[in-house]
């Protein structure tokens, strides 16, 4: 599908917007079929786009959200919370999607449908607004997805803010490594060799070691390239499964993902969506491929008569505690409120895994420098030590 951005008259009043067809005769149809007379239709340039330096935050996006539930629930229209709601913000891009959906919905295009021609804010959203039939859902549509998107933002958040620390010391320690052994250690060996001197075991070792980090280091341009284009390499889903074979890095992608599955869910469980769609929607919302791959037969199965922890139980990679709790939710009919325990629980889980690591990761980096440091000092202070003695004789 193509994107196309098209001008002209519904009922004698001025419009503009964005449609999306196969081509330019189907988008015209479209716009016939909503009563719409174009007056100019053109495809929406692609390529490299500036607005990428200006993509809206999930913070951003979720105060805009917050926004329009505020309005909203003071009676104020629809069209016109656009309108306001797109004055106040800072973010351009941001700004101008408020605009382009307010000029969809009085085209005639429903809000949902607005809502997921836009890029700028996540596709449950639109899911969820089909299900909105009253004002006050539609309200509380805005509100969760808001709380929905802050959420995740703050654990974002709290795993980068974790990592952090220990990637700077590995980083720092690498560099200086990459220095000592690269520039320091061949200088002393050359001067050692002019006095006729072996070099000891030790600082030949560290001699080929630098040829070594020198070889990796012009291979490192093909080691970026690889990274960016591992998709093409190699399949998004392989990939994932490959992360979440990783000790540590694979359990915080799942709890992570264990997290938003079932906040998602509890989200339009509680703005009435049928089961169904609210599966396949928390399916959607997962940023591992072969989760979503795994669980993608959960919606079909549900519609057969299945329970959600029945259907889940097939699935290997989940844990237990997940499928058991709310297996619990279920058979107290309390599901919403056990979806909410259980991305509270597994929400905890992520960090104290995280901490934990970083409580290890810590001691064991400083321990593997100093040792590599100290190998690197005996690497250099016993050529020297050789040099004198021949000095001295």
């Amino acid at each position: 599908m193509t994107e196309y951005y098209y001008e002209g008259y519904l009922q004698g009043s001025k419009v503009k917007g964005s449609i999306q067809a196969t081509d330019k005769l189907q988008a015209l149809k479209k716009l016939k079929e909503e009563g719409i007379i174009p007056t100019l239709i053109t495809e929406k340039e692609k390529g490299f786009n500036l607005n990428l330096f200006n993509k809206p935050s999930d913070d951003e996006v979720a105060f805009v959200l917050m926004q329009m539930y505020t309005l909203l629930k003071n009676g104020i229209p629809i069209t016109k919370v656009l309108e306001l709601v797109s004055s106040q913000t800072e973010n351009k891009t941001l700004s101008s999607e408020l605009i382009k959906i307010k000029s969809s919905v009085e085209s005639g295009r429903s809000l949902s449908d607005a809502f997921k021609e836009s890029n700028a804010f996540p596709p449950f959203l639109s899911v969820m607004l089909q299900s909105a039939q009253t004002g006050e859902n539609l309200e509380f549509v805005f509100k969760v997805s808001s709380e929905f998107i802050l959420k995740v933002s703050q654990i974002k958040s709290k795993i980068i803010s974790s990592l952090i620390y220990p990637s700077v010391i590995i980083l720092f320690s690498i560099v200086s490594i990459f220095i000592a052994v690269k520039f320091v250690v061949p200088k002393i060996t050359a001067v050692l060799e002019n006095f006729g001197k072996e070099p000891p075991f030790i600082t030949k070792l560290m001699v080929y070691f630098s040829k070594v980090l020198t070889v990796i280091f012009y291979l490192t341009p093909f080691f970026i390239l690889g990274f960016i284009f591992k998709h093409k390499l190699i399949s998004k889903e392989k990939y994932d499964k490959f992360l979440l074979s990783i000790p540590v890095v694979g359990k915080v992608i799942l709890y992570f993902n264990l997290t938003r599955f079932s906040q998602v869910l509890q989200m339009t469980l509680q703005t009435n969506t049928p089961i169904q769609t609210a599966v396949k929607l928390s399916i959607n919302s997962l940023s591992n491929e072969y989760l979503k791959q795994s669980l993608k037969d959960l919606p079909e199965k549900i519609e057969k008569g299945s329970s959600i922890s029945k259907a889940l139980s097939d699935i290997k990679i989940l844990p237990p505690l997940f499928i058991n709790l709310i297996q619990t939710g279920e058979a107290s009919g309390e599901i919403e409120s056990m979806l909410q325990t259980i991305s509270k629980v597994y929400e905890d889980l992520t960090e104290k895994v995280i901490q934990r690591w970083i409580s290890f990761i810590e001691p064991a980096m400083m321990l593997i420098i100093g040792v590599i440091i100290a190998i690197i000092v005996i690497s250099v202070i016993l050529p020297i030590t050789e040099i004198s003695a021949g000095k001295l004789k």
